[in-house]
């Protein structure tokens, strides 16, 4: 079995990989937002892996912190497919009549990715992977961003989805 190449070193001069963005949604209050808010947490955070840490009513904060599980390939004699998790963190912040979101600290790990190292805004990758030349490098790295960016935004589509509908929840 060929070994898959590894990061030997990284230099990353760029500003870390954030999601954010206010949004309003009038006449509703931080109360109905945040439970709005709990309810999204609930139904996407359902692993051991994705975890709701912070939920503050009287603060209106929800944090967590997650992994996306990234399928995505690198160049080397053809292309070669291969899994990454990729952790983030995930804060929801609610106010009366508007909430801020921000999904941040985009870290590939674990021992089988190509790529081990923070998810950035740099397109260029200072890195050498073993058994990789730099361009092949660079690539299997836009590759993974791309797929990150791609699972960030369905995450802030479903979360924006959920906050502009009434809650599930029963008042009993």
């Amino acid at each position: 079995m060929q070994s898959q190449p590894i990061l030997d070193k990284v230099e990353i001069k760029s500003e870390a990989l954030t999601y954010s963005e206010v949004i309003e949604i009038p006449i509703v209050d931080k109360d109905k937002l945040f439970i709005r808010g709990r309810e999204w947490f609930n139904e996407n955070f359902k692993s051991s892996r994705n975890v709701l840490q912070i939920e503050d009513k009287e603060t209106g904060e929800l944090a967590g912190k997650g992994i996306m599980s990234i399928k995505t390939s690198y160049r080397s004699l053809g292309d070669r497919p291969y899994h990454a998790d990729v952790s983030f963190t995930m804060n929801v912040w609610v106010k009366d009549g508007k909430y801020k979101y921000e999904i941040s600290n985009f870290e590939a790990g674990g021992t089988q990715q190509v790529y081990r190292g923070p998810i950035t805004t740099s397109n260029d990758l200072k890195a050498q992977m073993i058994g990789l030349s730099k361009e092949k490098a660079n690539d299997a790295y836009l590759k993974l961003k791309k797929e990150v960016d791609k699972e960030a935004n369905l995450m802030i589509a479903s979360l924006k989805k959920k906050m502009a509908q009434e809650s599930n929840a029963s008042n009993w």
